[in-house]
């Protein structure tokens, strides 16, 4: 490719330094795609701008080792996760020119001759046209200038995140759907360096056979052909596919200045729409089918709970994504009646755990990416990351107690959460006034820690065959002196004062008696059989 003013530009991601990480000795550095799997075993995390572009970046790293490691089967993951390092790539770095004519990294060359936009484009909490965000006041009109090495991470980024709504058209089709990894909380499995992060997310790959819908042509998006520059609609053709999705297409404007080479304009336009379900293809999520209908007993008999369509576990705001630990960690007891599915990454670590390839005592964490959009779509809200600890001894099947255990003790902190909230709502009855979100930001908040710590002693008491009371009564005390708390906090607030005092008091009240005759006997009572 040449800039406007004709001179050649080159930007070769396996040799320049773009991708962001953090070493082992806390320096920040961007570093090349060969040196990222070569010197993993030394490399921290993939560390990028936000939370949406960390997650991308790990999606294309793991599509590359794919297409060089594969691994086929558990014996050579194995040998790449005892090795010291990584071997290093044998890439085809044509594949990985940012800037080449024909077939430029990610990008479509036939949309470039539809008019170009700011760079602000291409940076997701830029605020362009009408699509304002809660991040920035740029507007489309300011000049944004990228490195090659900033255009190419937000390049990733786009591909996986980038809102819907209208584009600028190749023809005449504006309207794009948002980018597939918008409808999720990507869970990625955390290891002590980038190389453990890497293969305990790497499961094996054997196209045609493995991950399930993985076809013969599977590939992710630098092997194939630059795509149409019009608008298409289709299944993935398998993991790797899926993992660089083709969701825009995109031509980088580059130019020098100062001897410098900055990206300033860009085109964007629809690209590829996903067809089918994201539970068939999408493994680096967990899935769940919520409960409609709860079972019931009558004279005819006691009938089956009832439950709704698949969802992909995403993260919602001011709750956190601990909530879901059961669907992200625990396998489903019975396919028959399957109505979760955790990321497929877990069962191959649950497997190698049962090989003695990953040590049984190991707690690794899940680190969950998110991103939020308005109800239509079409502009980023907020993005998000949380984490949940991830003890290996929760992963196994054999320990189907354990689903029984934290499926219950989120029910718990649910039924806390309601009661909270039944106490402001009786509240605000007698006044009329309107509801706030102080009281979940005392509670819910509060409560990660103290699960991440439960879910440690448990996987603990379970491995060691062992009682896990102390584990239950440990989460059930943190529980109640937090909800407590918050509702102290709420009922003691300054400008109570009379009757509105007198009112907040008596639903304080109320809310104690209920969480301690209520709710806490009913964990306990549930738990007694499992816990004893």
């Amino acid at each position: 490719m040449t800039t406007r003013t004709g001179e050649p530009v080159r930007f070769n991601l396996t040799t320049q330094p773009w991708v962001p990480v953090l070493w082992m000795d806390g320096t920040h550095e961007d570093v090349d795609l060969v040196t990222l799997l070569t010197e993993a075993h030394e490399i921290r995390r993939i560390l990028g701008q936000s939370p949406p572009m960390t997650a991308a970046l790990h999606r294309l790293v793991l599509a590359l080792m794919h297409r060089v490691y594969g691994p086929a089967d558990d014996d050579e993951w194995e040998g790449l996760w005892r090795a010291k390092q990584l071997p290093r790539p044998k890439l085809h770095a044509d594949r990985f020119e940012l800037f080449d004519a024909v077939q430029p990294f990610l990008q479509c060359p036939a949309v470039a001759g539809v008019p170009a936009s700011s760079a602000a484009k291409l940076v997701s909490y830029r605020a362009v046209g009408n699509n304002t965000t809660l991040f920035d006041h740029t507007t489309a009109q300011a000049e944004v200038r990228l490195t090659p090495a900033e255009a190419a991470r937000w390049l990733v980024t786009l591909q996986a995140y980038d809102p819907g709504g209208m584009k600028t058209p190749y023809a005449k089709d504006k309207s794009s759907q948002a980018a597939p990894v918008n409808g999720l909380g990507m869970v990625l499995v955390e290891g002590s360096t980038l190389k453990e992060t890497l293969l305990l997310n790497l499961v094996p790959y054997r196209p045609g056979e493995s991950p399930r819908t993985t076809d013969l042509d599977d590939r992710p998006a630098w092997e194939a052909p630059p795509p149409d520059p019009e608008p298409a609609r289709r299944h993935p053709k398998g993991w790797t596919d899926l993992l660089t999705w083709p969701s825009r297409r995109v031509w980088l404007v580059p130019r020098r200045v100062d001897g410098q080479t900055y990206v300033d304009r860009v085109v964007i336009t629809p690209g590829t729409r996903l067809s089918g379900e994201l539970e068939d293809h999408e493994w680096m999520a967990a899935h769940r089918r919520p409960r409609i209908r709860e079972a019931r007993t009558t004279r005819r008999g006691t009938t089956t709970p009832k439950y709704g369509p698949w969802y992909a576990v995403r993260l919602q705001e001011h709750r956190g994504v601990w909530r879901f630990s059961q669907e992200m960690l625990l396998a489903p007891v019975a396919s028959e009646d399957r109505h979760w599915q955790r990321p497929l990454a877990l069962d191959h670590v649950a497997a190698m755990v049962v090989k003695d390839v990953i040590p049984r005592k190991a707690v690794y964490t899940l680190r969950v990416f998110g991103q939020q959009l308005d109800s239509k779509g079409s502009v980023v809200q907020q993005t998000m990351e949380e984490t949940v600890a991830a003890p290996v001894a929760l992963l196994r099947s054999d320990h189907q107690v354990a689903g029984v255990i934290i499926g219950r003790s989120i029910e718990l902190a649910n039924q806390v959460g309601s009661a909270l909230n039944q106490m402001e709502r009786q509240y605000r009855a007698e006044f009329r006034s309107t509801a706030s979100v102080g009281l979940d930001l005392t509670y819910w908040p509060l409560l990660s820690g103290p699960f991440d710590a439960f879910l440690h002693t448990l996987a603990e008491a379970l491995d060691a065959e062992i009682s896990p009371r102390p584990s239950t009564d440990g989460w059930e005390h943190a529980v109640r002196r937090i909800a407590s708390e918050a509702a102290e906090r709420w009922a003691e607030r300054a400008l109570r004062h009379g009757r509105s005092l007198d009112v907040a008091s008596q639903c304080y009240e109320q809310f104690l008696d209920q969480l301690d005759h209520d709710i806490r006997p009913r964990y306990r009572g549930y738990l007694a059989r499992y816990v004893e």
